[in-house]
This record gives structure tokens, sequence and C-alpha cells, in this order.
């Protein structure tokens, strides 16, 4: 992944600058403005690491090189020196905080895999190098750096499926089938709950289906069911519904760390949930389990918690759960349109991460959104590649320090899609179309060849995926690519797809580019009409 000011054809061999080469030119830039060190981190693995030997630092994760680098540039000047290219290495003299010459010589290991810009790096060493004997010989110098590493995984089979860690809270995310079947500890185990009670926040639909099998499965477990249910939608993902949980939560009293709340529901009801929780005496632990295919394939990992006020998450926080229930037979009782919602998730990281979960839903699609991801080896699959798909891109970053990030893809229009259809668009149908409209402006800066357009454009007809929106124009997405661009810290930083599985970044748009889309757009969905999303089909009709 790199920014692409000026992209080359459609298929053109990766730049072909060496790693150290990459280096210079993105410290180059990020010493002249800070915001461009977004850039430079992603020439990183999103796994990779900046070691400094002299002060014990090894951080590890996206996030955390950013912070390095960024405590670098603001707390010390910088002057590149040049590229020796014999060593992989960029040479710099430093005036450290206290007036003090360094010398440093910061060595780039590359991977074996590039990506469509050339290679990326493993692993960033910074080695301070002495100016003279006297110099060699001082023993106290100020710090260049300082900062914590984010880490992230995957554990073993005995142990939680995925982990994060935020620096703070230890989220382990537990694959558990049947959670709520009678006589099942493991949920009360995990959680560690001593009380006897378990406050739970259930969405309406799920409590309907499942409240009599949840208040036997707790009985059968020893515990008391103190639930609270609420209906969660885009609609109710509002200041009510935050400060009726407020209230809720006066009224359970939970023990102040030992009464951690299970939110059960979709992404919508965990969002907001999970911010009351936050919000309640400055946090209180909580875990959630997704029912949701949104839920699971992309609120299951990320510790954003949100309510929409003025905008979409115009109020919320990042705010890390304890523990994460994944139990895929909820799947089996939510409606095809919950699916296929999910399902604009699922392509929005095959588009932009994994050519293999592209295959695979090309393959397989239609008919795991008819089965509802119930049946055959495939439903799993697809899972377990969107779930580490967004683990390998938001893991090492999940307070979003670096704003150059690919699972932000689907969202550069999506946010505006939304707002003006007052929330009654589901969020991952707003992602389909926003993912699908962001890959024909790829076709049209020449970033994505005409035929993977063509393909896509296809399989989203074959999916059943919202193509476009009743009702909006050119002008809505110049709308929204100027919003996002506050949003984004003053750039656009738009990723867009550079081939299947591949990403780019982009500061660009121009109208005259989301024009051209937006006229091979229509010309789609004239022959397809019932790709168009339209209020008869919101989850509000």
């Amino acid at each position: 992944m790199a920014l692409v000011d000026k992209p080359g054809p459609p298929g053109a061999p990766p730049a072909g600058r060496s790693v150290a080469v990459q280096l210079f030119a993105g410290l180059e830039r990020a010493i002249i403005d800070r915001r461009r060190v977004d850039e430079l981190v992603t020439r990183f693995d999103y796994s990779g690491a900046l070691a400094v030997p002299s002060e014990d630092i090894v951080g590890e994760g996206q996030g955390a090189v950013k912070r390095l680098l960024t405590t670098l540039l603001e707390e010390n000047e910088v002057h590149l020196l040049g590229v020796d290219e014999a060593s992989s290495s960029v040479l710099a003299s430093v005036v450290d905080s206290n007036g003090q010459p360094r010398s440093l010589r910061l060595h780039a290991a590359s991977t074996s895999a590039p990506d469509v810009q050339g290679p990326r790096i493993s692993r960033l060493t910074v080695h301070e190098m002495p100016l003279d004997a006297a110099s060699a010989s001082k023993r106290v110098r100020t710090p260049l750096f300082g900062s914590y590493a984010v880490s992230y995984g995957v554990s073993d089979e005995d142990g939680p499926k995925w982990e994060t860690f935020d620096g703070r809270v230890r989220q382990r995310i537990w694959q558990i089938p049947h959670a709520f079947a009678p006589g099942n500890p493991f949920i009360k185990e995990t959680m560690e709950l001593s009380t006897g009670r378990l406050i739970a926040i259930v969405d309406s639909n799920v409590w309907e289906l499942y409240g009599a099998k949840m208040r036997e499965w707790a009985e059968s477990v020893g515990l008391k069911l103190d639930h609270v249910v609420i209906e969660a939608n885009e609609g109710k993902k509002n200041l009510d519904t935050f400060t009726f949980l407020l209230d809720e939560l006066k009224r359970t009293d939970p023990l102040r760390r030992s009464e951690p709340v299970l939110c059960v529901g979709g992404g919508v009801l965990t969002d907001t949930a999970g911010f009351a929780c936050a919000c309640w005496r400055r946090g209180i632990p909580w875990c959630r389990m997704p029912t949701t295919l949104l839920g699971i394939v992309d609120a299951s990992v990320g510790i954003k918690v949100a309510i929409n006020y003025h905008r979409k998450n115009g109020v919320g926080h990042f705010y890390s759960p304890t523990h994460t229930f994944i139990d895929n037979s909820f799947l089996g009782t939510i409606s095809q349109a919950e699916i296929r919602s999910g399902v604009g998730e699922i392509m929005k990281a095959a588009l932009i991460h994994d050519k293999r979960l592209f295959e695979l839903m090309r393959d397989h699609g239609a008919r795991l959104i008819a089965d509802r991801f119930q049946k055959g080896p495939e439903a799993a699959t697809v899972i377990k590649y969107s779930i580490d798909a967004m683990l390998e891109c938001i893991g090492p970053d999940l307070w979003e320090e670096a704003l150059l990030r690919p699972m932000d893809y689907g969202h550069t229009f999506s946010r505006t899609l939304e707002a003006d259809e007052r929330f009654k668009l589901r969020h991952g149908e707003a992602v389909a179309v926003d993912s699908l409209f962001s890959a024909l402006i790829a076709e049209a800066k020449g970033i994505l060849p005409t035929d993977q357009a063509e393909s896509l454009l296809a399989l989203y007809e074959h999916l059943g995926l919202p193509c476009s929106i009743a009702g909006v124009t050119a002008a809505t997405y110049k709308k929204a690519r100027d919003e996002i661009t506050v949003h984004r810290d003053g750039l656009l930083r738009a990723p867009l797809p550079a081939g299947i599985g591949e990403c780019v970044y982009v500061d660009e748009i121009t109208d005259e580019e989301i024009e051209q889309a937006f006229s091979r757009l229509e010309g789609f969905v004239c022959e397809y009409p019932h790709t168009v999303w339209d209020t008869s089909k919101s989850f509000a009709a």
C-alpha cells in the first residue's frame, strides 16, 4: 500500500524503488508535513516493527510504528543525509530536544512479499552512530523515542481464536457454538461471574427469538439474568437509546469491576451498549456477543463504540470489551437483508485485502447467502478470512493513530449516504454501495483494470447487493468526499483497489472522476434496476 498521486496504467509493474529509497522519500515528506507520517506507515507490514536498541524499544504494529516515528520527528530536528543502498539504510543527523547533535542509521528490512508498490518494511531498526570518540563515551542521552506497543495475534487451539490488545485491555475473541445451550458453563466461567448475576443488554429481535432460551440457560448454570431489551437499528443508534441505557445501568447498578455486562445483538447494539458501558462510572467492563453477520465479521475485532449524533458515529469512544463470543448459529434466524448487509462488509475486505475471499464469494456467495452461512465448509472459511482480514489490518492500530487504513475502504462516501437517508440504510448496504463506487473511481483513475470492474459489477448483481441508492446524484458523492476529508484530518486518504485484494491510497478524487464513475454506474443500474436501494428495502419499511 502507498499513496498514489499519479498511478501508472493498469497492470503496470511496481515502481521498483528499493525499500531504503522508499523510506527516505517517506521520511522526507513526513518532515515537511507531519500528516504524511501515515503514508510512510503504510509501507510497513501490518505487523511490522520499529526497534531502537539503544533505548530498549520495540514497537510492534502500525500504530506503534506511527507513534515512534511521530515522536522522533516532533521532538527532534531531523535532517536526512542520504541512502546507503548496500546496507538498505537511511542516514540522518538529528538535533535532540536538548540541542545535542546525534547521528542515526535507519536500517530497513523488507518483507519477501512485495505489494503493487514494491517491497514493504518488516522491521526498521534505528541505530545511533557515535559522532566522535568523545560522544561515544557519553552515557546519558536524551531519549529520541518513547512508546508502547499494541499487540494482536491468533491464539492456540485451546485458547481464544483471536486476541487484541489496546495497551490497557486484552480482548479475547472466542468461537463458541450454541453458547446458550442448557448447562454450558463457558460464558459464566470465561466472564468470571461470581456474584450469581448476569446483566445482559439484548437486541429486541434477539430477545424475542432467544429470550426464553437465555433464561433457561442462565438458570441451568446458576445465574440470575438481569436483562435490558432495546430496539437496535441505525435509526435507534441515538442519544435517546444511549440515555435509556445509562438509566438501566443505574437501575442494575453493576459492581465496578466484577460484574461485566454482556451485550448481545448486531453491530448497532454493541456500538451503542458498548458506549454506554464506556461512559457509566467512567468505564465498566463489558463483553459482546454479535448476532448478525455484519457484527461478526466487522464489529467483533475493533474497539470503537459510538452513537449517531449529527453524523454517523458522531459521538463515541475507543473502549475494548474483555471478551467477544462468536456463535454462528444466530445467523440462521436473521433476515436475508441482514445477511446481505454483512456481505457488504465481507466484499469490502475481499476487494481491498484478500483475493481468496473474493474468489470464495464469487464461487459460493449466492449459496452462502441463501443458506444464511449455515451450511458447507465455505461458510466458516469466509467468516474466518473476514475476521482475519480485520485483525490483520486494524489489530496493530486499534486506536486509529495511523489514518491511512485499508479497512476505511467502503467508508469514504458511506457516512454521508447513511446520514442523508436518515440512517434507514443498513450500514453494510451503505458500505457495499461505497465499495462499488470507489472501485469505479479506481477504474476512472486507471488504477483498477476495466475487466475487474466489470466482474465486480456482475458479482454484485449476482449476490443481490445494492449498487446505488434512489435519488443519489454525483453531487452527493462530491459532498461526501468533502465531508470525509475533514474527518481524515484534512487529507482525503481514500483507499482504492489496485486489482482485487490490493490497496493504494489517493489524496484527490476530482469532480470529473466522480461524474465518470457515476455515469458508468447509472448505465449499469438502468440495465439492472433491482440493484437500486430505496426506502421500501429499509429495515424501517
